[in-house]
């Protein structure tokens, strides 16, 4: 999963740097006034982020030089047009299909998603302590409680405040995500609107 980087950080600094093609650690240093092992050590965090990778090498005098180019994860680090047109595609289809159509959708999206992501192992709570954690990594502020005999996740802060606050649906990719992370069964009890907080009932 992306890690967000401050631009004004080193590594934002050295991310930046690899916007306009593939560059050597010596190609680095002079553009932002740090060090080539300063660069290297950065380089190594972007690469642990999977924000930049190495993907070839360029001949010099002595040995060839390795290069580093930025992922695609890191390029949506410095986009602003996602969301607007995240947002914009969800109008429309909210326009155009019914509303269960766009749930199907929604968690169709959220599943596939939850794929990408390895499913925790341990004892039931240790799974669901790892599910939070996984919301916490998305941006969320989870905390768990127990409610009828289920465990219930819920956070304070949404992931997708920015779309769940016009789009109730998109509460259904978080939903899903979790689902196919637990191969468990998860209903979202989420509070929308300008005020969005997030709730899972999990029942493994």
């Amino acid at each position: 999963m992306a890690t967000l980087v401050r631009f004004s950080s080193p590594a934002g600094k050295v991310l930046a740097q690899l916007r306009d093609g593939p560059k050597t650690v010596e190609e680095i240093p002079a553009a932002i006034r740090i060090t080539p092992n300063a660069v290297r050590n950065q380089l190594r965090k972007l690469q642990e982020w999977n924000l930049a990778a190495r993907t070839g090498s360029r001949p010099t005098a002595s040995k060839p030089s390795a290069l580093y180019s930025i992922t695609l994860d890191g390029e949506i680090q410095f986009s602003t047009i996602y969301l607007p047109v995240l947002s914009q595609f969800l109008r429309v289809a909210e326009g155009q299909c019914a509303q269960r159509q766009l749930n199907s959708w929604m968690r169709e999206t959220g599943k596939t998603l939850g794929r990408r992501y390895p499913k925790p192992k341990g004892s039931t709570r240790e799974r669901i302590e790892d599910s939070a954690q996984l919301l916490k990594s998305f941006g969320g502020l989870p905390r768990i409680r127990r409610q009828n005999g289920h465990a219930v996740i819920e956070s304070a802060a949404c992931p997708l405040a920015a779309l769940t606050s016009e789009h109730p649906s998109a509460c259904k990719i978080l939903e899903s995500i979790l689902a196919e992370y637990l191969d468990a069964s998860v209903r979202s009890c989420c509070v929308t609107g300008s005020d969005p907080n997030c709730c899972f009932e999990i029942k493994p």
